[in-house]
């Protein structure tokens, strides 16, 4: 397997392959951090920290890359935007920079053995219909033309998409198979799918003019 040396983002989200995440750049390590990508011309990994003081790292992070062309809808509220590409696994962590370093090895989802038909055909049909639903409420922030072609490939983006906890969709990625993250993500959008459906169907509700609060 491939192996490089990258910044590191340690990230409150989880992010998967084809999947838009903004970041909040700040004087500090982080704004050096990415002024280093850019000279560079560097990815990023970014790391889940499974604990709110930010002293562990996950083994396996989602390698992404600072887009030049952001998305209108993110740049309004982000001055940075990057886009993941492939997940990895951490074998060392370095800290002789001001900002987190570590050696990754590429890790893609093992084909074999493969989902059946079966669960691909039905996980395609359950995230065309998730999409649709999303977009009627929200944008989905994904750009899928940049997933290597694969069985894996429907569960990323499925994963990537599902409104699970931060911890729960760590453990997604690191599932090594693709059968299993396919299986995973199908019994999730069993689920999730029916209730967006419904709930892109459901007309908001105007507030009753008896609650309306006067600035006066």
């Amino acid at each position: 397997m491939k192996t490089l040396r990258v910044p590191i983002y340690p990230s409150a989200d989880v992010v998967f392959p084809g999947q838009l995440f903004p970041i909040f750049a700040e004087p500090g390590r982080v704004d050096w951090l990415l002024q280093a990508c850019r000279e560079q011309n560097l990815p990023l990994g970014i790391v889940f920290v499974p604990d709110a003081y930010g002293h562990t790292l996950a083994t396996v992070g989602t390698l992404a890359y600072l887009l030049d062309d952001v998305p209108q809808r993110l740049a309004e509220f982000s001055n940075t935007v990057v886009v993941g590409q492939y997940r990895f696994q951490i074998l060392q962590i370095h800290q002789d920079q001001v900002y987190l370093e570590a050696t990754v090895q590429l890790w893609p989802w093992l084909e074999e053995p493969r989902p059946g038909w079966l669960s691909i055909e039905l996980l395609g049909r359950y995230l065309h219909r998730y999409v649709q639903a999303l977009s009627r409420t929200l944008p989905a922030a994904l750009l899928p033309e940049v997933l290597p072609p694969g069985v894996s490939t429907l569960g990323v983006l499925g994963a990537a998409l599902l409104p699970l906890p931060a911890a729960e969709k760590q453990r997604l990625l690191e599932i090594p198979t693709a059968k299993v993250l396919v299986s995973e993500v199908l019994n999730y959008m069993r689920v999730y799918v029916p209730l967006t459906e419904r709930l892109a169907k459901t007309p908001p509700k105007a507030t009753p003019s008896h609650e309306l609060i006067s600035l006066n």
